[in-house]
């Protein structure tokens, strides 16, 4: 039976571990429950939600389907909130290096992105480019940046980095940052954009890590959600602006099968050209992302708090139960791969069926 005795925490300053007593955190099962049950809500009630009204969908979605049961798992088994969520203060000089963080971190996940949809387009033949709602106004923009940027880096950072991340700690800091961030990849059931959610998931739980503070992670999600939010809505008012003098278009189109094919079709001199520039682009913005996470180590060396591995008693079985909601994951990657590949088998329809989308 798992183990779920008071953890001793310690804080790490100038090298040395300091006793800052105890913590009970979630046992594997319970956070393992939390995260199917989660990918269940979402398949069963939230993308219906958002089906039949985009952003009060996605309210009922983050409130209702991440952030409720998160608290309610942490109310009735009666665990510490504020230590189990870390609700710490964090400085504004850390707030500045992990804004600069998210800033340079867009690029290095914009690369990992277009790597996950090349491989995809070359397995099954095209790709659907997706994108965050773009707003038309700036009423619309403030909108999309509460929902969008603020419900989001609130509701699933109490869950993923709050909860779950606090309760695979029991196998480990860089297991947890690590599962957490799969998970973090996986939940957003979307295998096209899997790689960049992957890194964004890690990055955000090690800032939570080294600085012990949830409220830094929250931070971090927004920042990146918003800068995401506010792009989508200088480019589509640049679109309009050239279309308003007659050069482009603005017509979207969503099934970008030939997104790749136009580069490598391109001649051998502007192809390595492109990718000359798109390698130095990438170097630089890694360099100082590197940077930037050596100055928050730097900064927050007496934060971290260390829950020390358990090693007896640690209940890995609970881990089973993070197979329903990877099973049906796994069921709607494997119907989106269908229809990428425009195969309308039975079996494509039964799952479809199954997992009520389309």
């Amino acid at each position: 039976m798992e183990d779920n005795r008071l953890y001793k925490e310690f804080s790490l300053t100038d090298g040395e571990l300091r006793d800052t007593g105890y913590v009970r955190t979630p046992t594997l099962a319970q956070v393992s429950i939390l995260y199917s049950l989660g990918v269940l809500f979402l398949l069963y009630i939230g993308f219906w939600a958002q089906k039949q009204s985009l952003y009060p969908g996605l309210l009922v979605t983050e409130f209702l389907l991440v952030l409720l049961p998160s608290l309610l798992l942490l109310f009735i088994f009666k665990y510490d909130m504020r230590k189990v969520l870390r609700l710490n203060k964090v400085g504004p000089l850390s707030l500045f290096i992990i804004f600069l963080i998210m800033v340079f971190a867009i690029p290095v996940v914009g690369v990992l992105n277009i790597i996950n949809l090349a491989l995809i387009s070359k397995v099954f033949g095209k790709v659907i480019v997706s994108s965050v709602p773009t707003a038309s106004n700036a009423g619309e923009l403030i909108i999309n940046l509460l929902i969008v940027g603020g419900s989001a880096g609130l509701c699933e950072e109490i869950m993923f980095r709050g909860v779950l991340q606090s309760g695979f700690e029991r196998l480990g800091i860089k297991k947890a940052i690590l599962i957490t961030a799969l998970l973090f990849g996986l939940f957003h059931l979307d295998f096209q954009r899997f790689l960049g959610t992957f890194l964004l998931g890690a990055l955000i739980g090690f800032i939570v890590y080294r600085t012990n503070s949830l409220y830094a992670g929250m931070f971090a999600h927004f920042a990146n959600n918003s800068i995401a939010v506010v792009i989508s809505y200088l480019s589509n008012k640049f679109m309009q602006a050239m279309q308003g003098k007659g050069v482009g278009s603005i017509d979207a189109q969503p099934y970008a099968g030939d997104y790749f094919s136009d580069l490598f079709n391109m001649p051998a001199g502007q192809l390595i050209a492109v990718f000359i520039v798109w390698f130095f682009i990438l170097a630089f913005c890694l360099s100082i992302l590197v940077g930037l996470i050596i100055a928050l180590v730097r900064i927050t060396s007496d934060k971290v708090h260390r829950r020390p591995i358990e090693t007896s008693g640690t209940g890995k079985t609970g881990m089973l139960w993070l197979l329903p909601g990877l099973i049906f994951t796994a069921i709607v990657y494997i119907a989106e791969g269908f229809s990428l590949m425009g195969i309308n088998s039975e079996i494509a329809r039964a799952l479809t069926r199954l997992i009520r989308i389309g």
